[in-house]
C-alpha cells in the first residue's frame, strides 16, 4: 500500500508537466505581446461611439472611450496583459458616446494625464467621471489651438478649439457649463452660448510619428471646419478619422481637399440616423479614399514605422 508521502510524490510528478505547459504558455504570451517600436493606431469597435487607442512601446494613449464598457475589450485585446497604465486619456467633448466608457477605464487603469476641452456637462454620469479624475491624482490639461503634447516620439498638435473663439462663445445664464482651468486652478465657471453645438467644441488634433500623420476630428463637423481652416496650421495627412460617425455633415469639400487623406476610418455602430450617411460615403468615394468602418471591419488597426504605414489584417 502506498504511503501518503508516496501519493504526494506521484501527484507532484503528474502535475509537473501541466505546470510546465502553463509556464511555457505564459512565457510565449509574454513574448508575443512584447511591444515593438512601431506606432499602432486602433480604431476600437465600440458601437455608435468613438474610441481610438494609440500605442508605441510601453506608452498608450486613449482618445475617447465610447458609450459604455465596450472600450475595455479593446484595451484588453491591444494592450499587453501586464500593462495597467495609460499615459494619457483625451476626451474630445462631453457627449456620452465619447465619454461613457472612460469612468470604467479610470477605475481599472492608472491614468497619468487627462486631456479635455474646458467643456463640462451637468449630469450624474459626467460628474462621476470628473470626480474620478480629480480624486485620482491625474494631471488635467486643457489644450488650445497650437498647443503640443509629445509621448515617446508621438506628437499631438491641437488644431481646435481656438482660445479666442471659445471665449467669444461664453454667455452667462445658459444651460451648458464650461470649466476654465489655468495651472490646475479653476478661474471661473461660465456657460456656452445657446446657439453653439456641442460638436463645435470638439478637440481636433493632428498626430504625427515621423512621416506618418493622422487627423483626429472628434465630432467637429462641417459647421465648424471653416473656422478651423481659417485659423489653424493645416497640412495633408495619411489617415483621417471621419467626423461625427459619418454624418452627412461630417466634412466640407474644402476640408477634405486640405487634409488629402488616403484612408478614412468611420467609427460607427447601429444607429437611427443612417450613419454613415450616403452623402458622406459618396463624398469620400469621390475623393478616391480607402474607407474602413468599425461596424463592418471591427477594430481597425493602422501601423506605422515612421516612414511607411499599413493596415493590419
Amino acid at each position: 500500500m502506498l504511503q501518503p508521502q508516496e501519493n504526494m510524490e506521484i501527484a507532484s510528478r503528474k502535475l509537473l508537466p501541466t505546470l510546465l505547459l502553463i509556464a511555457l504558455g505564459v512565457a510565449c504570451l509574454f513574448l508575443w505581446q512584447q511591444p515593438d517600436d512601431n506606432l499602432r493606431v486602433v480604431f476600437c469597435d465600440v458601437g455608435q461611439g468613438d474610441a481610438v487607442l494609440l500605442t508605441r512601446g510601453d506608452n498608450q494613449i486613449l482618445v475617447d472611450g465610447g458609450e459604455d464598457e465596450a472600450v475595455l475589450t479593446c484595451l484588453g485585446k491591444h494592450m499587453p496583459f501586464w500593462d495597467r497604465c495609460l499615459e494619457m486619456v483625451v476626451l474630445t467633448h462631453p457627449e456620452k458616446d465619447h465619454f461613457g466608457g472612460l469612468a470604467s477605464v479610470i477605475e481599472r487603469y492608472q491614468v497619468n494625464y487627462f486631456v479635455k476641452s474646458p467643456l463640462a456637462k451637468e449630469n450624474k454620469l459626467f460628474n462621476g467621471l470628473s470626480d474620478l479624475v480629480s480624486n485620482g491624482k491625474i494631471t488635467l490639461i486643457n489644450p488650445w489651438q497650437g498647443d503640443k503634447i509629445s509621448f515617446n516620439g508621438v506628437n499631438f498638435l491641437f488644431l481646435w478649439p481656438q482660445k479666442e473663439w471659445f471665449f467669444k462663445k461664453l454667455s452667462a445664464g445658459d444651460v451648458v457649463k464650461a470649466d476654465l482651468y489655468q495651472s490646475k486652478e479653476i478661474l471661473v465657471d461660465q456657460v456656452l452660448a445657446p446657439e453653439a453645438s456641442w460638436n463645435d467644441f470638439s478637440l481636433v488634433a493632428r498626430v504625427s510619428f515621423g512621416n506618418f500623420d493622422l487627423l483626429l476630428t472628434g465630432d467637429a463637423d462641417s459647421r465648424i471646419q471653416p473656422e478651423i481652416l481659417a485659423t489653424a496650421s493645416f497640412s495633408p495627412v495619411e489617415v483621417l478619422k471621419v467626423a461625427h460617425h459619418g454624418s452627412k455633415y461630417a466634412f466640407t469639400d474644402e476640408f477634405l481637399e486640405k487634409a488629402q487623406p488616403l484612408l478614412a476610418v468611420i467609427s460607427v455602430g447601429k444607429n437611427p440616423w443612417g450613419h454613415p450617411h450616403k452623402i458622406l460615403r459618396e463624398q469620400l468615394e469621390k475623393e478616391g479614399l480607402l474607407i474602413k468602418r468599425t461596424d463592418q471591419d471591427g477594430d481597425v488597426v493602422v501601423v506605422s514605422n515612421g516612414q511607411r504605414w499599413w493596415i493590419e489584417e
